[in-house]
């Protein structure tokens, strides 16, 4: 009998969103008590003690949606499909008022105008924003860090939370893996939805071409982008599909979409009217599985692919899932695609005619004038008149500047270096005119010609290939090793890190270059390194039901996903017992003052006042209002607090007073430029009437540079 997975102990950590959807369906939270203990942890795991640094903004407004969401409830109001449930989205998405740097420095006050349509989505969907997930500078660099730093795992200090070279979703990763949000949306270009999802036990699905709108998200290299969402489980992955794959019916902005070349539009086979109608356990049974043997330590002849023998080890517990499942699985030694893709030079006129190679200097276009391009629409789009164009950015900030001997850069491809000084004189002449449709990127020279070699390649290289071997899948470890957390500072660590196998989930550039869909499942976890390890399933371009389904019948044989042991549930995690009554309004909540005095270095002085008032009929029982006070996550002594009642009037003052430790001070490596959670100070303030009613809430961030003194 299908189950569903994972199933949680009555607290947030890892519930599914049936788990909460439940929840407030019986009326046990309410979407104000969810979003206050996910902020709770948040404060606990993210910016205090682990510091984990996954989440650096939080969303201002996060309170007045999930009151809103609970007002539609107890209104009885239709309700949506993810009403009341919290998300995250990377930093490279569009959030309404919120900054969107990508990561870099260049862009850290850059203000969104509008939701990216995913975003757009979930929130009519019912799905409240917590924050925004950290990056790398530009979805560039994987683990270097950006303008607001970089996450660290919730598993294991010494290891990293994604792959050095391509795990730009870090914080996507991590803040969903540590249960800070109900899921998240990561991005990926080589590997970066990829990769954090099997350092953090997440399922991963990256889409075929066009099928998930990616309109209003920074892109790095428009070829490869698409949208990543990350889930804890199958079930939340296959529920959220059915509101991001929603048709938008605006291509600008969104590159294969809206390019002119090849047909991408539409082109889901056999798509469900809901993909939780997919869900089949025995769906492997009778299927014929490849496994190249370079990602599994058996090649017949030297790849420069590294795999552990831990990762050989759970590899082989997978096979026998898969054949426990009524699967075929055969190790092939050639895989066609990555052997001509990697080294076409090696190919002759037969194995790669002239219709499936990029032309000439490509690789070098789509990291100059195919950015630049791309990076110009997308300002010119956002229209913050502060920065509206490329060419008024400083492009010094763009990506940090350090020497090549950096252990940072010290390995990297010299080839996929992007023109960073360079940028801004490709589309210095640039008109206004993306917003009519006629992007100057679709001008760039020799784009029809890669775009269909691209598609060709695939096509030919890939999908033939499958048909003619009568395979229904390619599955592989999503990594060969994990990499170390201080690479970035150690040469002999980062040299290992950077191996082929481990800079970026394995597959490389590859995939996403050609179009390649895939989903991939937690694995199991390493032994020799209490990190998780993923595996990945690929299919055929727009087959993406098929891959899902194969995803699905794996985790349910497989069961591999743990919950990260540096982030234990706490007592706020716990869903309430009894039911709430939400028929009578919340109260009135105002937070008039709240600011920081520094005792000393290591101590502040937190103080705050505002307003509570409680419902004419509620007041006239008698009862006051019940007003909890966290700081950091920790929940502040009511002795600390008074409340006053306003004569004449059902509205009460309160007014308190905390001593608290300040904001750790970090040090040289771990300082950022950017204004983040992290290093400031986390109030929230939650109000009832009485001990059972619906809440309002209230957060504040105080920055510790806006200490006084």
């Amino acid at each position: 009998m299908d189950s569903q997975l994972p199933t949680s102990d009555g607290s947030i950590v890892e519930a599914t969103i049936a788990d909460l959807t439940a929840a407030l369906t019986s009326q046990r939270t309410t979407a104000v008590d969810l979003v206050t203990s996910y902020l709770l942890r948040i404060a606990t795991y993210d910016t205090r003690n682990t510091a984990l640094n996954s989440i650096p903004l939080l969303n201002p407004n996060v309170f007045t949606e999930a009151a809103a969401s609970d007002a539609r409830r107890a209104a009885g109001q239709p309700l949506a499909p993810l009403e009341g449930i919290p998300f995250t989205v990377k930093d490279s998405y569009k959030v309404r008022g919120m900054t969107v740097a990508s990561g870099s420095e260049a862009f850290q006050h850059l203000i969104a105008s509008e939701d990216a349509f995913t975003v757009k989505t979930l929130r009519d969907a019912g799905a409240i924003l917590i924050g925004k997930t950290n990056m790398c500078p530009m979805a560039f660099g994987g683990m270097l860090r950006g303008v607001y730093g970089r996450a660290e795992s919730p598993y294991n200090a010494q290891y990293l939370a994604a792959a050095f070279a391509s795990g730009s979703s870090n914080g996507s990763g991590v803040s969903t893996g540590a249960s800070f949000a109900a899921f998240g949306m990561g991005e990926e270009t080589v590997s970066s939805g990829r990769s954090p999802a099997s350092n953090n036990a997440l399922v991963a699905y990256t889409p075929s071409r066009g099928l998930i709108s990616i309109r209003g998200n920074w892109p790095l290299y428009p070829t490869c982008d698409v949208v990543v969402p990350h889930t804890r489980c199958m079930d939340d992955m296959l529920t959220i599909l059915d509101i991001l794959t929603m048709e938008d019916e605006n291509t600008i902005g969104d590159f294969w979409r809206d390019q002119p070349f090849v047909e991408t539009r539409n082109k889901w086979l056999r798509r469900p009217s809901s993909f939780a109608d997919i869900k089949d356990a025995h769906f492997l049974s009778g299927k014929k599985i490849a496994v190249p043997a370079m990602y599994i330590g058996q090649s017949s002849h030297e790849t420069g692919v590294y795999t552990s023998d831990a990762v050989i080890d759970l590899w082989s517990q997978a096979k026998a899932d898969f054949e426990a499942c009524g699967a075929t699985v055969e190790v092939v030694q050639d895989l066609p695609v990555m052997r001509l893709y990697q080294d076409p030079s090696s190919s002759n006129a037969e194995e790669l005619p002239e219709y499936l190679r990029l032309p000439e200097d490509w690789n070098s276009s789509e990291r100059g004038t195919l950015i630049a391009h791309a990076w110009d629409d997308f300002l010119q789009i956002n229209g913050d008149p502060s920065l509206s164009k490329l060419a008024a950015a400083d492009w010094t900030k763009f990506f940090p500047q350090m020497s090549p001997d950096d252990p940072q850069l010290r390995f990297s491809e010299v080839a996929n270096a992007v023109h960073w000084s360079k940028l801004a004189s490709y589309v210095e002449n640039n008109v206004k005119c993306v917003a009519s449709g006629s992007s100057k990127i679709y001008d760039v020279p020799h784009l029809s010609r890669a775009v269909t070699a691209l598609e060709n390649m695939r096509k030919r290289l890939f999908e033939d290939w499958m048909s003619i071997e009568k395979f229904d899948f390619v599955v592989f470890p999503a990594a060969g090793d994990v990499g170390y957390a201080e690479a970035d500072i150690d040469v002999d660590l980062a040299r290992h890190t950077w191996r082929d196998g481990v800079k970026y989930s394995n597959g490389n550039r590859c995939l996403r270059h050609l179009g390649i869909p895939s989903i991939t499942v937690p694995m199991g976890m390493l032994r020799d390194k209490g990190m998780p390890m993923g595996l990945t399933i690929l299919g055929k371009a727009y087959d993406d039901v098929d891959i899902l389904k194969a995803g699905y019948a794996f985790e349910q044989r497989r069961q591999g996903r743990v919950a990260p042991p540096r982030t234990p549930t706490l007592p706020t995690d716990v869903l309430c017992g009894e039911r709430l009554d939400l028929a009578a309004p919340p109260p009135m909540l105002e937070m008039t003052d709240c600011h920081a005095t520094a005792v000393s270095k290591l101590e502040l002085v937190i103080a705050i006042e505002g307003r509570v008032g409680i419902p004419e009929q509620i007041s006239r029982t008698g009862v006051r209002p019940a007003v909890e006070v966290y700081i950091d996550g920790i929940k502040n002594p009511e002795s600390g607090l008074k409340l006053s009642p306003i004569n004449g009037s059902n509205m009460f003052n309160f007014r308190g007073e905390w001593a608290v430790p300040a904001p750790p001070e970090q040090d040289e490596r771990n300082k950022v430029v950017g204004r983040i959670a992290r290093d400031g100070t986390m109030i929230i303030v939650r109000a009832r009437n009485g001990s059972g009613g619906r809440p309002a809430g209230v957060l504040r961030l105080l920055d510790s540079r806006d200490t006084g003194s």
